[in-house]
């Protein structure tokens, strides 16, 4: 025979005594900060955005470079993506390339080489030049 349900059961807290704390960095958080120092190296000529999409358990980021005095024109230089529930690994395509990072530092290392990159370093050098009129 079933017991009469206890209502003290919804005052219950079956979480684990442990802080739900974190330092980590997402991925997402370098995006956003590299996208703010853009504009100010370019004296806001250039500026960069960072949007994002989730769905069917994957995030997208896409970094884009903006030129407001050209309507708020946009680039997409790169995108990434990785699973909802983990920041690591990410896929990231830029230049009609694939890598899969696999941890922070391997995707900080990719993302100071994407963005200095020749072609990155070119294509923001037009962007100022058309801004400036």
């Amino acid at each position: 025979m079933a017991s009469a349900p206890d209502s003290s059961a919804l005052e219950m807290d079956l979480w684990p005594k442990a802080k739900f704390e974190t330092d980590l960095v997402t991925p997402v958080s370098i995006l956003r900060r590299q996208a703010a120092l853009l504009g100010e190296k370019t004296r806001q000529l250039v500026t960069a955005d960072v949007s994002t999409d989730a769905e069917r358990g994957a995030v997208t980021h896409y970094f884009r470079l903006v030129v407001p005095a050209l309507d708020n024109y946009k680039y997409e230089l790169f995108h990434m993506n990785h699973r909802v529930d983990e920041l690591y690994p990410v896929t990231t395509y830029f230049e009609n390339r694939i890598w899969k990072i696999t941890d922070q530092s391997a995707f900080i290392e990719w993302l100071k080489s994407a963005l200095s990159s020749e072609s990155t370093l070119r294509k923001v050098d037009s962007l100022m030049a058309q801004a400036k009129g």
